[in-house]
């Protein structure tokens, strides 16, 4: 279950899909292409390319917290848009529930 007690910003990652990276490379990356580092109550949200997975990613001085959810093949997250040329942005907590509650059906099967 993820607990975001005190997580005050969440930021989607875009065009950032690798899953085979965890904490320190998620974390190098944040620092070497956006040029920031991390802060205690940021969660940074990264989504595979099928859209099946979706990460998130806290971290703090003392640990890295990591936060999966993945669908099986008949579902997928919802596709996530951004008006801008931004790598990544800020993410409101309501629209982070709604996509983490909301599967999307690939197709349908009708017997």
């Amino acid at each position: 279950m993820l607990n975001v007690n005190g997580l005050q910003r969440f930021w989607y990652v875009r065009n950032f899909h690798d899953m085979r990276c965890k904490y320190d490379r998620v974390l190098s990356i944040i620092r070497e292409q956006f040029h920031r580092e991390p802060q205690k109550d940021e969660v940074f949200i990264i989504m595979s390319k099928d859209r099946r997975k979706a990460r998130l990613f806290n971290y703090d001085r003392r640990s890295a917290t990591l936060f999966e959810k993945r669908f099986n093949n008949d579902y997928r997250f919802m596709k996530v848009e951004h008006i801008g040329e931004e790598t990544f942005y800020s993410i409101d907590w309501k629209d982070v529930a709604l996509l983490l509650a909301s599967a999307v059906m690939n197709k349908l099967t009708i017997k």
